[in-house]
């Protein structure tokens, strides 16, 4: 499987993800990536067992500077979520996120596959 892709903005996509399941999952808390090929994309999913993301919020999550209420004593601008889903755009692909029930979040990154 390849994609066709920037190492450095995939690496920076990959962080923003990561360093919010880290920051949002406590002590004894559980992180899974799992990476699938679908028929034309790579998709990438982060889990954790974190504080989550009320259904609510979730359509908002990508805007520059939005910040859930649970998370807005943490340190950040948010501006993380907003780098990472326009980092997937420009490579054609999306990031969706979604409810990990019972606790916590899932985002799974789409990426296109390389066409040989």
């Amino acid at each position: 499987m390849e994609i066709f892709a920037d190492k450095n903005q995939l690496k920076r996509l990959l962080i923003n993800i990561l360093d919010n399941a880290i920051k949002y999952t406590p002590p004894g808390g559980k992180i899974s990536i799992d990476l699938r090929q679908q028929k034309d994309s790579a998709d990438i999913d982060i889990a954790d067992t974190g504080i989550g993301i009320p259904e609510k919020e979730l359509p908002h999550i990508f805007d520059r500077f939005y910040r859930v209420d649970k998370s807005r004593s943490s340190i950040g601008f948010g501006l993380g979520l907003s780098i990472a889903q326009s980092i997937a755009v420009a490579h054609g692909g999306q990031i969706i996120a979604r409810a990990n029930v019972p606790q916590g979040t899932v985002f799974t990154i789409s990426l296109p596959l390389k066409i040989k």
